[in-house]
């Protein structure tokens, strides 16, 4: 299956109901910033618009999308994960500029406060670089394929469907996958459907690895797709991964895929002993929802992270008073008289610093 090269070509075109606007020249400096001219329609202001209409649309898949372009672009494989590359920031050379899109993405605030300065038209806010990440990951990327938000509600419903059980570990948000179907890869998974039998798998995997998948329809590092028989499976091959900083599904994610594919014996084999299903050939497979574990960091702080509480046994406490009564006698009167002096310095407060680490050592002990 040949696949989309660097180059984000996606068409830019205006959603329905919003009218094209045509291009015009180069600004001067305040180019740098997204401020539309009331005389002249401008490019950047269909980009708001655009971008507006998504974030409103469903705010939460807008958070995820993002999230994964993220994870792609931090990953040290991003030229292979990060398809298509924005075609706004490729350098002179037509080559990916993993710095510039850094750069941009510390820029970038929370997905609702940016919808809220999008209503209220302040334009003038956001560096024009971000209007353009945004657009392109958001608006142009988003036509290659769709991701709707599931109520939770709706979760049950979905496991009766998949004809599947409850999950171990309940996923915080499930998205429905909808490819489009003007692109070439879905619209030959759509042809081996209706010819071969049609199963479904669950992929479990680093976060970097969805975003090239689901935006290009390929192989994750173009390498055999390994599915396993259920979440719970699946859940254990998905390390934990930071999520975007200003992300609402959380600070650490995993992801589980739902993959539906067709058997065709030359590029999908079935291991009946482990029940795991390697698939060879993208065009055999699509994804059709994506679940997200989301946990925040006090959710799984380490006990030895946690400030231990002071619970006293007064009765050792007195047991070990009387049997170092003498330390604690040289010790007070140590720091009795090193407090006493005019200057506090010196050997008595030397003494002063051992009586209190002789006590300290001690109460360490009950």
């Amino acid at each position: 299956m040949k696949l989309v090269s660097y180059l984000d070509n996606s068409d830019g075109a205006g959603l329905p109901g919003l009218p094209s606007l045509p291009s015009i020249p180069n600004h001067t400096n305040d180019s740098d910033f997204c401020v539309p001219c009331p005389a002249e329609p401008t490019k950047n202001l269909q980009q708001f618009y655009q971008v507006q209409e998504r974030l409103q649309s469903d705010l939460l898949a807008c958070d995820v999308r993002f999230s994964l372009f993220v994870a792609a672009s931090t990953s040290y494989m991003y030229e292979s994960l990060l398809r298509p590359f924005p075609k706004e920031f490729l350098d002179s050379n037509q080559r990916p500029d993993i710095n510039a899109i850094f750069d941009t993405i510390a820029d970038v605030d929370r997905l609702e406060t940016i919808l809220a300065q999008l209503i209220n038209g302040n334009y003038r806010r956001y560096h024009v670089k971000v209007m353009n990440l945004l657009h392109a990951v958001l608006v142009r990327h988003g036509e290659r394929v769709a991701l709707s938000t599931l109520r939770p509600c709706e979760f049950e419903d979905l496991y009766t469907h998949l004809q599947i059980g409850t999950p171990r570990m309940a996923p915080t948000q499930i998205f429905e996958v909808t490819p489009s179907l003007k692109c070439a890869h879905t619209k030959e998974y759509t042809s081996l459907r209706e010819q071969c039998p049609v199963r479904i798998g669950f992929y479990g995997a680093k976060l970097e690895k969805l975003y090239a998948m689901l935006t290009v329809g390929c192989l994750p590092m173009d390498k055999p797709l390994v599915l396993a028989r259920n979440v719970d499976e699946a859940l254990q091959l998905s390390p934990q991964s930071p999520g975007w900083g200003g992300s609402r599904c959380g600070a650490l994610l995993r992801c589980v895929a739902v993959v539906e594919y067709v058997v065709v014996p030359a590029h999908v084999s079935v291991d009946d002993d482990n029940g795991l299903v390697t698939i060879r050939e993208a065009s055999c497979m699509q994804i059709s929802y994506l679940m997200f574990f989301g946990q925040n960091f006090a959710k799984v702080e380490s006990p030895l992270m946690r400030q231990p509480k002071l619970v006293v046994n007064w009765n050792d406490t007195v047991k070990w008073m009387e049997d170092n009564k003498y330390a604690l006698s040289l010790g007070v009167y140590l720091m009795v008289l090193s407090l006493t002096s005019s200057s506090g310095r010196g050997i008595l407060h030397r003494f002063a610093c051992t009586g209190l680490h002789v006590l300290r050592k001690g109460f360490l002990k009950i």
